[in-house]
C-alpha cells in the first residue's frame, strides 16, 4: 500500500488539515517551501537508487576486509563501481544519520537528533504501514525549511519513491516529496501479512526487494529516485538458520536470535565480558549481513536486467555501525549510541552509469557529502547552504581530499562531538567535559586515547571542533523555527516544547534495555530468580567502585520524575547483601547519593526519591556487601512546582 500522493505540496495539504488550526502557520511555510520552481532545469541524465541497508559496521563486511564471506554480491558492486573506505557517519543512530544523508546538513543543524515520538510506537508506525501520515506534532518533523534530496529532484522532474522498513528512518521524512512511499512493519508492531507465529522482529528484506522491482519495472522509463532502506542487518541477528555460516564449535554454536531466551543469555554473557559470547554475536551479525546481501543482490540483478545500468547510479550507504560490545567501559552494548568508529566508519559504494570501475577512494568524507554528490553528478545546482561537499572530484581524480576535517556528533544518551583528519579523531563528551584522541591510522579499534602524546594536536582539534559547534549554532539559529530544533535544546541544555513531547512519561531500565543500562567492569556475576526484575539481574562483590553500572536513557528527562529502584538478588536466598549500597542520582543541578539497604523490600519497587530533569541514575560496588544491579523505574508526574529534589 502506498500514500495515495502525487505530489509534495498534496501531502502538505493533507498534513496541514490533520494537523489542525495550530500548525497553519508552519504549514503555510511548507507550502511555499515545496513549490517546484516555474522552469525546472534541463532533464537530468540518470535515474538514483539509493540503498541503505541498516546497522551496518563497514569493517564487519567482506568488501572491507573481514575474513567472513558475507557479502558476494555488494564485493561484485564493488568490484565494479567505486569503494570509498572511509566514509563515516554524521550520527550514530538512524534518525540523525538519514536526515543528514537527505539533506546534506550537519544533524545538530537539521535538528533531528533524538528518538521518534512515542518512539517510534504503534501511533506512528501503524498509520504509516497503512499509507496514512502519522500524527506526529510539527513542531517535533524535519523543519520545512530544510529541503530533502526527494524534493530536490521532484522539483527537476523525477520520479521519487520510498521503500522503507524503520519507522526511525522515516517518521519525520513521510511527507517530504514522495511520490510514493512504502513501509514495511518489520519491527515494531504486528500487522495483518506479519508471518503467523514469528516474533515482532520478523524479516522485511523480501517483502522490500519484490516492492522495489516491481516499482522499478513499472517506472523504468521515467527519470526516477528510489530509496530502497533494509532494516536488515539491523539487530536482532536473526536470519534464517541456512545463513549462519560462520559459527565455530566453541562459540556457543548452539545460541542464536531467532530463540529469545538463547537471545538474552547471548547478550547477558556479552555484558560480563565474556569474549565466546561476544564473538558469537559477531557470527550472528555477519549471517544476517549475508541475509542482507543476497536481495541486495536480487535488486542490483532487476537494474541489470532492465538495461538501466546506462542510465542509473546506485549509491550503496548505511546509516551507522555497531559497537557489539566493542568499548565495554563506556558503552557496554550491542547498540550504536557512540562516535567510536564501529559505529561511525559505514560503507559506502557507488556502481553505474559514469562511476569509475575498480576505484578505491581513500579520502575521509560524510553522510552529507551524498545530497551534493547526487545534484552535482545530475548537472543540477547545489545550494551553498549544504554542508556537505561533491565527491565528484574524488571519482574523477581531480582531487586526494575534499574536506579537511569530518564531524560526527550523537545527542542521546550522553551528547558527544568528534572531528577527525585522514590520521587523528578526537571525541569529546560535552557533559563530562572528558577528551579522547585516537590514531586511526595505527589504532583503528579506537583502544588507545593518546591526547597525553600528541598535545598541540589535540590542542588544535580542539580549537576547530569548538569552532565548528559554534558555527552549526549559528547556522541553526538562521532558520525561522529555530526554536523546534531538539539538537539545540540539548546543546543549549534548555526547555522546549519538543523536549518535552518526546520525554518519556513512564520508563523502565533493566538488563535488556540496550544502551539504556551500561554495565562495566569484569566481576559481575548473572544472577536469576523471581526476586529480580524480569527474573535477570547481574550482581558483584563488594570493592573500591570498580564495578558500576547505569541506567540512563536516549531522550533527556524533562519535569518531575519519581525514582524508583528494583530490590533483587543474587539467586542465593541465604545470602547477605549489601546494607549502604551506593545509589547516586544525577540531575541537571548536580548530584545526590542514598545509601540502601538491598536486603529489604526484594522483589518490588521501592521509592528512591522525587528528581527535576533527572540525567542518570548509578550504582558501584563500593558497599559493605554484595550488590545486585537490578532495574529503576523513571515515573513522571505532571504539574508539580519547582522545589528540588528531596529523599521520600
Amino acid at each position: 500500500m502506498t500514500l495515495p500522493f502525487h505530489s509534495d505540496r498534496a501531502k502538505t495539504s493533507a498534513l496541514c488539515a490533520l494537523a489542525g488550526l495550530w500548525l497553519l502557520g508552519a504549514c503555510a511555510g511548507r507550502l511555499q517551501a515545496s513549490t517546484p520552481p516555474a522552469a525546472p532545469a534541463a532533464r537530468a541524465p540518470y535515474n538514483i537508487v539509493l540503498i541503505t541497508p541498516d546497522q551496518v559496521r563497514a569493517t564487519m563486511l567482506h568488501t572491507y576486509g573481514n575474513a567472513w564471506p558475507d557479502t558476494p554480491n555488494i564485493d561484485r558492486l564493488a568490484r565494479q563501481g567505486t569503494l570509498f573506505l572511509r566514509a563515516y557517519s554524521a550520527g550514530s543512530w538512524t534518525t540523525p544519520s538519514f536526515a543528514t544523508i537527505l539533506t546534506g546538513l550537519f544533524p545538530t543543524v537539521h535538528g533531528m537528533t533524538l528518538p521518534p515520538y512515542e518512539s517510534c510506537g504503534k501511533y506512528i508506525t501503524r498509520p504509516m504501514t497503512f499509507g496514512k501520515i502519522p500524527p506526529v506534532p510539527g513542531f517535533l518533523r524535519l523543519s520545512p525549511h530544510k529541503p530533502v534530496l526527494s524534493e530536490m529532484l521532484q522539483a527537476h522532474g523525477f520520479t521519487t519513491a520510498a521503500d522503507v522498513a524503520n519507522c526511525w528512518a522515516i517518521w519525520d521524512l513521510a511527507t517530504r516529496g514522495w511520490n510514493t512511499f512504502k513501509f514495511y512493519a518489520g519491527y515494531q508492531l504486528r500487522v495483518p501479512g506479519h508471518p503467523h507465529g514469528v516474533s515482532p522482529y520478523y524479516l522485511t528484506a523480501p517483502g522490500t526487494t519484490r516492492w522495489a522491482q516491481n516499482w522499478i519495472r513499472q517506472h523504468d522509463q521515467q527519470r526516477f529516485f528510489l530509496w530502497v532502506h533494509y532494516m536488515e542487518p539491523h539487530s536482532p541477528y536473526n536470519a534464517p538458520a541456512r545463513y549462519d555460516l560462520f559459527k565455530t564449535p566453541e562459540d556457543y554454536p548452539g545460541l542464536n536470535e531467532r530463540n529469545h531466551k538463547d537471545s538474552v543469555l547471548l547478550h547477558a554473557l556479552a555484558k560480563m565480558g565474556n569474549p565466546r559470547a561476544i564473538q558469537r554475536l559477531k557470527e550472528l551479525y555477519a549471517a544476517k549481513i549475508l541475509y542482507m546481501d543476497h536481495y541486495v543482490g536480487k535488486l542490483i540483478h532487476t537494474i541489470r536486467a532492465l538495461g538501466l545500468r546506462k542510465n542509473t547510479i546506485v549509491i550503496f550507504l548505511s546509516d551507522h555501525g555497531q559497537l557489539v560490545y566493542s568499548h565495554p567501559r563506556h558503552f557496554n552494548t550491542d547498540d550504536h549510541r557512540s562516535l567510536y568508529d564501529t559505529d561511525q566508519h559505514v560503507p559506502l559504494i557507488m556502481w553505474g552509469a559514469g562511476i569509475p570501475a575498480g576505484k578505491r577512494v581513500n579520502a575521509i568524507v560524510g553522510q552529507y557529502d551524498i545530497v551534493p554528490t547526487v545534484l552535482n553528478l545530475e548537472h543540477l545546482p547545489v545550494p551553498k547552504y549544504l554542508d556537505g561537499k561533491s565527491l565528484r572530484p574524488l571519482l574523477t581524480g581531480q582531487k586526494r581530499q575534499v574536506h579537511r576535517y569530518v564531524y560526527g556528533e550523537e545527542t542521546a544518551i550522553q551528547p558527544q562531538y568528534s572531528i577527525r583528519t585522514p590520521r587523528y579523531k578526537l571525541i569529546e563528551s560535552l557533559r563530562s567535559g572528558k577528551i579522547q584522541c585516537f590514531n586511526d591510522l595505527r589504532d583503528p579499534a579506537e583502544k588507545h586515547n593518546i591526547c597525553g602524546l600528541i598535545p598541540e594536536v589535540a590542542a588544535r582539534l580542539k580549537a576547530a571542533l569548538d569552532r565548528h559547534i559554534q558555527a552549526m549554532i549559528r547556522q541553526a539559529k538562521s532558520y525561522p523555527d529555530w526554536r523546534n530544533n531538539l539538537s539545540l535544546a540539548v546543546l543549549q541544555q534548555r526547555d522546549s516544547r519538543g523536549l518535552e513531547a518526546l520525554a518519556p512519561h513512564r520508563l523502565v531500565v533493566w538488563t535488556h534495555s540496550g544502551s539504556a543500562f551500561q554495565l562495566t567492569g569484569r566481576q559481575w556475576s548473572l544472577a536469576r530468580g523471581d526476586q529480580n526484575y524480569g527474573g535477570l539481574a547481574y550482581w558483584t562483590r563488594p570493592g573500591p567502585a570498580t564495578q558500576w553500572n547505569i541506567w540512563r536513557f536516549d531522550t533527556p528527562f524533562t519535569g518531575w520524575y519519581d525514582i524508583y529502584i528494583w530490590n533483587g538478588g543474587t539467586g542465593n536466598p541465604r545470602q547477605k547483601l549489601a546494607t549502604d549500597a551506593d545509589y547516586t542520582v544525577r540531575f541537571k543541578g548536580g548530584s545526590l547519593s542514598y545509601p540502601v539497604n538491598q536486603n529489604l523490600h526484594q522483589g518490588r519497587w521501592n521509592l528512591l526519591g522525587r528528581f527535576y530533569d533527572p540525567i542518570s541514575v548509578e550504582l558501584t560496588n563500593l558497599a559493605n556487601g554484595p550488590v545486585v544491579a537490578g532495574a529503576v523505574k523513571f515515573q513522571r508526574l505532571q504539574a508539580l512546582s519547582r522545589r528540588g529534589p528531596r529523599r521520600p
